[in-house]
């Protein structure tokens, strides 16, 4: 199946390129398939690449020095990853693994550089950059948190914003998040995350549904935290 330029239109980083210009770069894209598990992106890998998630899921995390796990981010269709590796040459700091089948597209350097020539390219990129550093630093408020309540809170308000589904009765995460999962993304242990859950739980400010997650009211999850 080709890429078509409907799908790239959607990609934030080609959102600003011509329909010519999606032509040409569909022509040069390359398609990958990953299974359940399968790694996409190395830690220790160098930039080669910029990816793009066409179908599925992928996940973003570290192998701390305790060996736990910190999940970063996870990116669906039509998000991407890797251009910041690509951009200084270096290795990057988290390794990307399938969680879902997942279809991802490639971009490689030579393209990507070519595209940096077009300013429409040139300054999505620059917001892109912009959105991942606004990403770091609010992983960093959640682990800057010492209460493993308030970091479940805040991890769960980010995930409304970026994964959330509105509906009636609230904000759906359709994540299909496992409680070791959500430990791994607020940094600690499963029984810990288990017990913060039940407290939100009975605060109503979270319902727990077969790994997924309904919360009614999105900013009461930040009150009264510092």
């Amino acid at each position: 199946m080709g890429i078509d330029i409907e799908f790239l239109r959607r990609v934030a980083l080609f959102a600003g390129l011509s329909d010519d210009e999606l032509r040409t770069l569909a022509r040069v894209l390359v398609e990958r398939r990953y299974g359940v598990g399968d790694v996409v992106l190395p830690e220790e890998e160098t930039g080669r690449c910029v990816y793009v998630v066409r179908e599925g899921r992928v996940k973003v995390s570290r192998w701390l020095p305790s060996g736990r796990e910190l999940i970063l981010a996870y990116h669906d269709a039509p998000e991407h990853f890797g251009e910041m590796a690509l951009l200084d040459g270096r290795t990057t700091p988290a390794t990307v693994t399938a969680v879902a089948p997942a279809t991802v597209v490639l971009l490689d350097r030579v393209h990507f550089e070519t595209l940096l020539r077009t300013p429409n390219f040139a300054r999505a990129l620059l917001q892109v950059l912009c959105g991942r550093c606004r990403d770091a630093w609010s992983q960093l408020e959640i682990l800057n948190q010492r209460e493993p309540d308030a970091r479940l809170r805040m991890a769960l308000h980010r995930l409304c914003k970026s994964h959330g589904r509105a509906e009636a009765d609230g904000v759906w995460i359709d994540l299909r998040l496992t409680h070791r999962e959500l430990a791994n993304i607020v940094g600690v242990t499963r029984e810990t995350a288990t017990r913060a859950l039940s407290r939100l739980e009975a605060d109503k400010l979270v319902v727990a549904r077969d790994k997924s997650f309904l919360v009614p009211d999105p900013d009461r999850l930040l009150e009264d935290l510092d």
